[in-house]
């Protein structure tokens, strides 16, 4: 092109300027991030590379971490998991921390992409195969009476679509579903509507924090849905309309500054229990962290208005000073107790059950590791049957010779699968399994009273049981992982597979133990089973840390269906997907659907960040 004229001139030397201008700053934006990442590369060697390269068990490496966005790491230290460790940096060496992380993050889809081309058509009726919360029913039985697949057509299930979770290195919230609408979430606080057909997103709504629970579904009086209830990883409780799409209310139920929700609500008579727990066991990793102030808590809350009912804590007693640290930090005691996990209701005694973990600090309670009943009234403890005493651990156990660590360490022995209220001839049992290996069956009509308890596991600090087990008035199925050394039944050799058991009187019927699938890897795999199954009456699903999901024969305990979620899937959101480690949450069944989720970066494990939608053709 040419140019004309002392106009001309002008223009091709503003063109010139601006192009410069635009060079100058191109280059010293890269300065910027380039020296944002080297000064986040220092900040996370000095403080962060050794527990995210194994030395904590728990913590997710690095290349999970490069799964997050510069926004979600920053998050991370600021509002969620790492917040306590966060805190002694400030806002701008977040910013270099996340810079360093995610430097060499593949880009990923916006979460706009995948929107239904129709708007939601149809009321939300609660029917018999809607899944309306995580234990499928107030006793958390996880039991489907499912007519639609079968021992005989299972062998035919297919992938039938795959929603991935931008930005994410785990997929934990097991989904509920209504109708054909779909609730689940992310780790960063979306709320998602998926058409359970087609996967396609309806609507989103977003938190403040990460979400970890499943959805609980809230059904007026004609069994219409009408709103949903979910907490967040700071310890707020929502309360979304679905007319609306909008908050109704939201609460913050724990004043800590670690408190933290990762068990689902339960939702009866217009009221929302809640379970309440803590990251005080990452606190404790920093050595002048004076460990520990938290104690553990159930809510009641309105569910209509969000107002507190009660609010009753697993260790009454205040927290004081009981020495000093091996470094001069003050110990602080009595603390810990978490309730991890989801309540069970027991609508005919009018109480509610819920797990215990272990003391994070000397001296211990008789309330760590325990079974608690409460009044669903007023919260009143009416008795607790504690399993292991003295259990005192905490993050900083993960560290060798930490001064944060209590003497006489562990076993770290929780309850995190919550009871199941089950029916067994006349009598009703409270069945609790164990991070020891330990299954009870306890008298709920006995102040707990042990009727019998049977060794099935080895234990471990991710289970022995660790997130559910399942039975259909009958029979007991008990996933297990026993992965790694463990102080409690070292003789014992692991025993990791799914397991059945008579309920009546805990006598084994059948066992599967599952041989290492996993070829050399860097991170942790293994055949065991850390999450939570689901039952029907011919059929038991569960998802191993491996990546496999697998269907076995109710009667028998042999396979009869797998799929290996660990690998790349295209998504229906156009969203970069993978598969990993199956944890946390379990498989649930709606018609001839079934839908898991795959991916989890904790423990080593391996990230993913997919909920996979399977299909028996009818």
């Amino acid at each position: 092109m040419q140019v004309k004229g002392i106009v001309g001139v002008a223009v091709v030397i503003s063109l010139l300027l601006l192009s410069n201008c635009r060079q100058d700053s191109f280059d010293n934006k890269a300065q910027v991030d380039e020296a944002a990442r080297i000064a986040g590369g220092q900040l996370y060697d000095n403080y962060c590379a050794s527990c995210h390269r194994g030395l904590m068990a728990k913590a997710p490496r690095l290349a999970s971490l490069k799964m997050m966005s510069h926004e979600a790491i920053v998050a991370t230290l600021q509002t969620g998991v790492m917040r306590a460790i966060g805190s002694r940096f400030t806002k701008e060496q977040h910013e270099q921390i996340a810079t360093f992380i995610s430097a060499q993050r593949e880009s990923q889809s916006s979460v706009v992409l995948g929107k239904c081309d129709s708007p939601e058509t149809g009321e939300l009726i609660r029917s018999a195969t809607s899944i309306g919360d995580w234990g499928m029913g107030y006793e958390n039985l996880r039991f489907q009476n499912n007519q639609h697949i079968t021992s005989k057509n299972v062998k035919q299930m297919k992938l039938s679509w795959v929603f991935a979770f931008p930005n994410s290195s785990r997929a934990r919230v097991q989904p509920t579903i209504v109708g054909n609408t779909l609730f689940t979430a992310d780790q960063y606080g979306i709320v998602y509507a998926l058409d359970r057909l087609t996967g396609c997103i309806r609507w989103t709504f977003k938190a403040d924090a990460e979400i970890r629970s499943a959805i609980t579904v809230g059904f007026d009086d004609n069994d219409h849905a009408e709103r949903i209830y979910f907490s967040d990883f700071n310890a707020h409780v929502y309360a979304v309309d679905l007319k609306t799409k909008k908050l109704v209310w939201k609460v913050k139920v724990d004043d800590h500054p670690v408190a933290t929700i990762t068990g689902s609500s339960s939702l009866y008579d217009n009221r929302l229990f809640v379970p309440v727990s803590s990251l005080e066991i990452v606190s404790a990793l920093d050595t002048a962290y004076q460990c520990c102030t938290f104690r553990g808590a159930v809510v009641s809350i309105n569910a209509d208005d969000g107002t507190l009912l009660w609010k009753t804590l697993t260790i009454a007693e205040e927290p004081k000073q009981h020495g000093k640290s091996k470094v001069g930090t003050p110990i602080i005691a009595p603390s810990g107790a978490p309730v991890w996990s989801r309540p069970t209701i027991d609508t005919s005694r009018q109480l509610l059950y819920v797990g215990t973990g272990e003391n994070y600090t000397r001296p211990t309670t008789s309330m760590s590791d325990a079974i608690i009943a409460m009044s669903l009234e007023s919260g009143e403890i009416k008795w607790v049957r504690q399993a292991i005493a003295q259990d005192a651990w905490n993050g900083a156990c993960s560290i060798p010779n930490h001064p944060n660590c209590p003497e006489n360490t562990g076993p770290d022995a929780d309850f995190g699968a919550p009871p199941m209220l089950v029916k067994s001839g006349e009598k009703e049992l409270l069945i609790a399994g164990q991070k020891s290996g330990l299954v009870f069956a306890l008298d709920p009509d006995n102040n707990g009273g042990v009727i019998w308890q049977k060794l099935i596991g080895r234990g471990g600090i991710m289970g022995g049981v660790h997130w559910g087990m399942a039975n259909d008035g009958n029979t007991l199925y008990i996933p297990i992982n026993d992965q790694g050394s463990y102080p409690l039944h070292r003789d014992k050799p692991p025993s990791p597979g799914l397991h059945a058991i008579q309920l009546v009187d805990g006598a084994s019927i059948w066992s599967t133990i599952e041989e290492d699938r996993c070829e050399k890897v860097t991170w942790t795999c293994g055949p065991g089973i850390t999450g939570a199954i689901t039952a029907t009456h011919e059929v038991i699903y569960a998802g191993a840390l491996d990546g496999m999901l697998k269907a076995y024969d109710a009667k028998s305990g042999e396979e009869i269906w797998a799929y290996n979620t660990n690998r790349p899937f295209d998504s229906v959101n156009g969203v970069i997907a993978h598969g990993g480690t199956i944890d946390s949450d379990g498989p649930v069944l709606m018609d001839n659907q079934l839908f898991i989720n795959s991916g989890y970066a904790k423990f080593n494990e391996k990230a993913g960040n997919v909920l996979l939608a399977f299909e028996v053709e009818e």
